[in-house]
């Protein structure tokens, strides 16, 4: 493979040696910003965070920080960047709500839920040829819904959201359908902030070779409470249904189930049970159990992880109170799984990769390319579930998009 720079070391091998760098150098990291979430679609909301007029929120494309809403009297959704065109302050500061209008509380510039200019305060300073309708907020290029996710890109020309998506729509489709109304994100989100770098979380999604060792604890607790051993152990070393799947573009998938049949549409029974599957779509959405994970980078050292219990719509009190309870119980602010992945997956990694000798300066994500099968007709790539195929699936993207931008620099 290449590097991002080819007068340098590579920072990704031919055999899948992966430099440390891509994890802690800043500079690499301003360069993502641009050539990777300056170029795709980025997820920025559920249509179900905003069901009514004037419904906001706040997100970020990479860096970017945006307002996602519903206009007030037309129901469009709207991205538009969270910067006032006079002194560029942040016009709306909090996660989520309903507004009419944002004011700059800096000098009071007021706009509408579309973004137009309503209001300047003492506007004759400004002479005859100022001209409001030109200084609204400033649109997002890019907006798209695919089955009630929202997504949004700074790429002009992007291709269309569906091609994108391309093999991954598949499983996009299984999570529109659940349940006899789809999935609703109405219980907001768990943040999780770690010092370390965006991609490691990316990796630790997809990757069922840790479970049994980094969640070791949750695992005695499960043994020791129903008196017999999880069985997710043995799937993922031997069972050949489950499998990881680089769909292409950057999205991969594990399968630990399958996902034909009408399951998808069973009434009043808990998400968890039905996504037989965890979902990466690139860059940085992700779908695990019964949550919708969105990954936010800010610093080459420092993430914003959001977690979004989906509930099914319209699901009685007794369904939607045990969803929200299991993904407690691992997932959430007091849980097992997401305290064992950020002391182990995250912090320790990242003070391991602090180590820069060029011996060490690598991590291995060489597991199963030997045994990997590719689809000649659809290029998918298919290996065993405790394989780095679905890893390997987001670097090669992450590597393609970052020669692109350096090509073009």
């Amino acid at each position: 493979m290449s590097s991002v720079d080819s007068a340098k070391e590579p920072l990704i091998t031919d055999d899948w040696h992966v430099s440390g760098k891509i994890y802690r150098d800043p500079e690499i990291f301003n360069r993502e910003m641009t050539a990777i979430y300056g170029r795709t679609w980025v997820f920025v909301a559920h249509e179900s965070e905003i069901p009514n007029g004037g419904d906001y929120k706040t997100a970020h494309i990479g860096h970017q920080p945006v307002i996602v809403n519903r206009g007030a009297d037309d129901g469009t959704i709207h991205v538009m960047f969270n910067r006032c065109r006079h002194r560029g302050a942040s016009v709306c500061q909090r996660d989520f709500g309903n507004a009419n209008y944002f004011r700059c509380a800096y000098h009071g510039w007021t706009y509408d839920s579309t973004g137009q200019l309503t209001g300047v305060p003492f506007d004759d300073g400004y002479g005859e040829d100022f001209d409001k309708t030109v200084m609204g907020l400033v649109h997002v290029p890019r907006v798209e819904n695919y089955r009630g996710f929202v997504f949004a890109s700074l790429n002009p020309g992007i291709e269309p959201l569906a091609d994108y998506l391309g093999h991954a729509r598949r499983y996009l489709d299984f999570i529109a359908d659940i349940g006899d109304a789809g999935p609703e994100l109405t219980s907001n989100a768990h943040k999780l902030v770690y010092k370390g770098n965006w991609k490691l979380q990316v990796e630790n999604t997809i990757d069922p070779y840790h479970f049994s060792f980094t969640h070791k604890s949750w695992l005695d607790i499960l043994k020791e409470r129903t008196g017999t051993s999880s069985p997710w152990v043995k799937n993922v070393r031997t069972n050949p249904q489950w499998r990881g799947i680089d769909l292409g573009g950057g999205h991969a998938v594990h399968e630990f189930g399958s996902i034909n049949g009408d399951t998808a549409n069973a009434h009043a029974i808990a998400i968890g049970e039905l996504i037989p599957f965890n979902l990466n779509v690139f860059p940085s959405l992700a779908f695990v159990g019964a949550h919708l994970r969105l990954i936010v980078p800010r610093a080459a050292d420092e993430t914003w992880v959001y977690l979004y219990p989906m509930l099914p719509k319209g699901a009685d009190e007794d369904t939607r109170n045990r969803i929200l309870r299991d993904h407690e119980i691992f997932y959430g602010p007091a849980g097992f799984g997401s305290t064992d992945d950020i002391e182990v997956a995250f912090d320790r990694v990242t003070a391991g990769i602090e180590s820069s000798a060029s011996a060490a300066d690598f991590t291995l994500m060489s597991r199963g390319l030997n045994r990997e099968e590719i689809d000649e007709t659809t290029g998918i790539r298919i290996g065993r579930s405790s394989d780095e195929v679905p890893q390997r699936a987001y670097l090669r993207r992450w590597l393609e998009l970052m020669e692109a931008g350096n090509d073009n620099d």
